[in-house]
This record gives structure tokens, C-alpha cells and sequence, in this order.
């Protein structure tokens, strides 16, 4: 264990994008809540864009390196074996990329090495590797065929078993697609909330006339936003009155999905009903809702808009699978429904919308429940704790 007197760690975090998805905004809210004098972190982005805007922001010693576009646009539908021989000639590219990371890391005297993205892991771990300094891999994606081809799920499978020092999931369900040994190369360290964010999702009274219903996430077909509206034009047929609002944009060529949404709704008869919000802030609207909605269609790695919504003590209906069990615990903190279940999904919804004291339970229930766990200050301790297990005495 290092001793507290000792020099902070100097830790690279490595991210292939610089877009505000939940892992880079997970990684912004965990750098802003390390002790300065325990670590020192340093991030390299592969790209500009509003995550290093926000880094920058909170006083982070940011650098941009750009990688390629055609790596750093790859697809993980792409990565079978027809498409991992293809990428082949891509390996020159990456390993000159790894080679500047591995320079610039000697050259800033970086004690450890810490990927936040799976493409990262490939080239982070390569420069860990030249700059000779330990690399964990902080996994927030389900390796599983579910979610990525079966080839590109071996490959990630093996090299987690030999590549990196350690490897730090966001759940113990995402941990377990990795199918690796139990040994103390593993840990789990769930994303946590600011108490300043906590608070910015809440407000003490809700009044909407009309229920609002609200699912919040990237426009995918895995996120089940098509779910969600099927469950909608179930209610609306049983006579409920409610708005529902789909919340995110659609990233990485998925924009013809969105058309089909809207396409459904019409074809619902609820589009008077449905309001596409596009990208949002999360914390206001969170407040102007009175129902939070997780449809994910495959089990979700962890579920940070689900650990927002109990923040800001809404009552939540989340698919049962992945990270989300391990946020909810049914008809205690939330309520959770099969994945894909759209008439599951329409009777928990009418069950909250028609027994408000469940809902008010749970809600108040589900507060106090990321209060006690999921809060970033949680995150960043343990974090600080593993880095020091890792290096060992200074």
C-alpha cells in the first residue's frame, strides 16, 4: 500500500471518443471526485469534442491525440471474422498509435495506465506494454454475442485474461461476460452520482396534469425505445391519458431507427401523444417527469440513467437483466419487467399510474437507495484504494 505522504499517482485515462456518452460522462464525474493528492490524472482523447470541453472545464489536464477516422469509426458490428481479417491493415495504423501514446506517457512519468473504452483497451494496452507501466481495462460493455459478434467476443475474452494488470468492471454482471477467473486481477467499481448532480435531478413536488412519461438514452434498437412505445399504445387503448417522451439522439449511423420510431407512433395512433426530445439535458428533464422507463431489449452493462431516475426519486420500471438488478430491487426500490415485454412494461406502468402510494414508495425508496451506494465519492475511493493496491508501496 502506498503511503498517503507519498507523490499522487499519475494515472493516463485513455477514451477513443469525445462524445457524452454514459461512460465518458461516468469518467468526467469520477475525475472531478479523486483526491489530488492521492492521484494525479492525465487524459488523452482520440478525438475533440464536448467531453474534452467539459474536462477542460473542470481543471483536467486534457490532450487530444487523433486516431485515425476509420479506427476510430469501426463498428462493433463489423468485428466478425470476415471483418477482423479486413481490419487487419489496420494494425500498422494502430500500433503507431499505440507507439505515440507509449512516448507520451514516458514522457509525463505516468505510474499507470486506465482505458475507458473498449477500443481503447486495444491500444492502451499496447502502450502499457512499450511504456512498460501497468494498464486497467475498465470494461462498460456486455462481452456477450448479444452485443458484439461471436469472434470479436473471443478475442476480448482472451486478451482480457492476459493483457491488462487488472480489469474494473461497472457491474458484477458485466464482470461475469468476461468469463474470467475470480483473482485480485478483478474488481468491481459501480459509476456513482455527484451529490451536486443528485440534487439537480430533484425537485420536491411534481404537478402535471397529464402523467409524463419518460425513457432517456441513445436512439438503438437494443434500447428498446420501440418497446416503450408499444407500451404506450397498449395504455392508450386502455384509456390512459399520458405523454411520453423519448429522450437521446441516435449516434453511429442509427438515424434510419429513429425514422422508424416515429413511423410506429404514427402507426400506433399515438403520435399526438409521443415527443422525440433529441439529445437533453438529463437533470431537468428528470424533473419534469413522473415515470422513468429502462426498456433495454439485452441486459444493460450497468444502467447510469436508471441510478439518475431513482436520484431523482422517481418511481423506475427497468428490464430485468444485466447491471439493472443490481440498481433495483423489484417492488422495493423499483419495479423490473422482462426484457422486450412490452405488455409487461404496460402493466407496471399502470400499476404506478393507478396505486400512486406504490409509486411514492418506491420513488422515496429508490433516493435513499443511491444515496447509500452510488454515489461518486463511493467511486473514487475505491478507485484510489485499487491504483495503490496495484503499484504497491512507493
Amino acid at each position: 500500500m502506498r503511503l498517503s505522504r507519498a507523490p499522487p499517482i499519475r494515472v493516463l485515462y485513455l477514451d477513443h471518443t469525445a462524445q457524452l456518452g454514459g461512460g465518458e460522462l461516468a469518467l468526467a464525474r469520477l475525475l472531478q471526485a479523486l483526491d489530488r493528492a492521492r492521484v494525479e490524472p492525465i487524459v488523452v482523447l482520440a478525438q475533440q469534442g464536448p467531453l474534452a470541453e467539459l474536462l477542460a472545464r473542470q481543471s483536467i489536464d486534457i490532450h487530444v491525440l487523433p486516431l485515425s477516422v476509420s479506427l476510430r469509426e469501426v463498428r462493433k458490428d463489423s468485428l466478425g471474422l470476415t471483418g477482423l481479417l479486413r481490419q487487419l491493415g489496420a494494425i500498422r495504423s494502430l500500433w503507431r498509435y499505440a507507439r505515440r501514446i507509449s512516448d507520451f506517457a514516458r514522457a509525463r512519468g505516468v505510474d499507470l495506465i486506465y482505458t475507458n473504452s473498449l477500443k481503447a483497451d486495444f491500444y492502451g494496452a499496447i502502450a502499457g506494454r512499450l511504456a512498460r507501466v501497468p494498464v486497467i481495462w475498465h470494461v462498460r460493455d456486455r462481452i456477450e454475442p448479444d452485443y458484439l459478434p461471436r469472434m470479436a467476443v473471443w478475442l476480448v475474452r482472451l486478451l482480457a485474461r492476459h493483457v491488462p494488470t487488472c480489469v474494473v468492471a461497472n457491474s458484477a454482471s458485466t464482470l461475469a461476460t468476461l468469463r474470467l477467473q475470480p483473482s485480485g486481477r478483478t474488481a468491481v467499481i459501480a459509476s456513482g452520482l455527484t451529490r451536486e448532480h443528485i440534487e439537480q435531478c430533484w425537485v420536491a413536488q411534481r404537478s402535471n396534469p397529464v402523467p409524463r412519461i419518460g425513457i432517456i438514452g441513445r436512439i438503438a434498437p437494443w434500447k428498446g425505445q420501440d418497446v416503450f412505445l408499444e407500451a404506450a399504445g397498449r395504455l392508450t387503448r386502455q384509456g390512459l391519458a399520458a405523454r411520453f417522451l423519448v429522450a437521446g439522439a441516435p449516434l453511429f449511423g442509427e438515424e434510419a431507427f429513429e425514422q422508424r420510431l416515429r413511423a410506429q407512433a404514427a402507426q400506433l395512433g399515438i403520435a399526438p401523444q409521443v415527443e422525440f426530445l433529441g439529445f437533453s439535458a438529463v437533470p431537468p428533464l428528470l424533473r419534469s417527469l413522473d415515470v422513468l422507463v429502462h426498456a433495454s431489449r439485452v441486459p444493460e452493462p450497468f444502467g447510469q440513467v436508471i441510478v439518475e431516475g431513482l436520484a431523482a426519486e422517481l418511481p423506475v420500471i427497468a428490464t430485468d437483466g444485466g447491471g439493472a438488478r443490481e440498481i433495483i430491487e423489484n417492488g422495493r426500490t423499483g419495479l423490473l419487467v422482462p426484457c422486450g415485454d412490452a405488455a409487461a412494461l404496460a402493466a407496471a406502468l399502470m400499476q404506478l399510474l393507478t396505486q400512486p402510494e406504490l409509486a411514492r414508495r418506491l420513488a422515496s425508496a429508490g433516493r435513499r437507495h443511491v444515496l447509500e451506494h452510488f454515489t461518486v465519492e463511493q467511486a473514487a475511493r475505491r478507485s484510489e484504494a485499487l491504483y495503490e493496491q496495484l503499484l504497491g508501496p512507493a
